[in-house]
């Protein structure tokens, strides 16, 4: 990005989330497989690809999706695109998904700035950490509290809920933790931002599909939330 000289902010975008039309103006779109050791997303809602361009001025690089651990890989290739946004220059970077809520409270479309994110025990994570906390928060999401990482890829079962909510936990989803650890090993400042997309605990049956269709709706709640958060940072940084 000619001209730009200051550090880019990254923003990791979630299932169904549409972020990457916060930029005012985007001027290069490099796909997942453009970097050497960086496989495509193989899920629904995930393109796969970095955007850089500018929002209020300030330069922002866009992770059109992301990589899990229930894809079948392993910790260093789940965490490579942290790394390319390293390399970049990014250096505070929000890292976005959907969630369920565990509160319920929570209605799908809310959004929930984790104060903390705690890896579900019961997981192959090799030094796993229990519990992570985040550099801040984004300011405008509507709810506060942790967030639960679990493995996936299925649901949690009743009991599983039940466990969560008694550690304490907001929302749960299968994301942002093993990026969170890499992120802020590189001593990145991060954080994380949930959009509720089911009531864990209800009777309804839920797929990705809906979790996809929600997330989507709420891509310009989202949008707001973050062009806000941008206008802030551009002031202060």
């Amino acid at each position: 990005m000619a001209g730009i000289t200051r550090a880019p902010i990254g923003i990791v975008a979630g299932s169904g989330l549409d972020l990457h039309d916060i930029l005012d103006c985007a001027v290069m779109n490099l796909p997942f497989d453009t970097f050497p050791g960086l496989v495509p997303s193989n899920v629904d809602g995930h393109e796969g690809a970095f955007v850089h361009g500018t929002c209020q001025d300030v330069p922002v690089i866009v992770q059109c999706g992301r990589l899990h651990f229930y894809e079948g890989l392993d910790y260093d290739t789940l965490v490579r695109p942290v790394d390319i946004l390293y390399e970049a220059g990014v250096r505070t970077i929000v890292f976005t998904n959907a969630a369920g809520g565990l509160n319920p409270k929570l209605r799908p479309g809310d959004l929930v700035g984790a104060t903390s994110v705690d890896a579900w025990p019961f997981v192959d994570w090799p030094d796993r950490p229990e519990t992570m906390q985040t550099d801040f928060t984004v300011p405008g999401c509507g709810h506060e509290g942790k967030y639960m990482w679990v493995h996936g890829p299925s649901y949690e079962t009743p009991a599983e809920i039940a466990a969560l909510i008694a550690m304490g936990g907001t929302v749960v989803g299968m994301s942002a933790a093993p990026e969170l650890y890499r992120a802020q090993s590189l001593g990145m400042q991060a954080a994380v931002i949930s959009c509720v997309t089911n009531v864990c605990g209800s009777n309804e049956v839920i797929s990705h599909d809906d979790v996809v269709t929600v997330a989507e709706r709420s891509s310009e709640r989202f949008r707001d939330v973050l062009n806000t958060w941008i206008v802030t940072y551009n002031v202060t940084d």
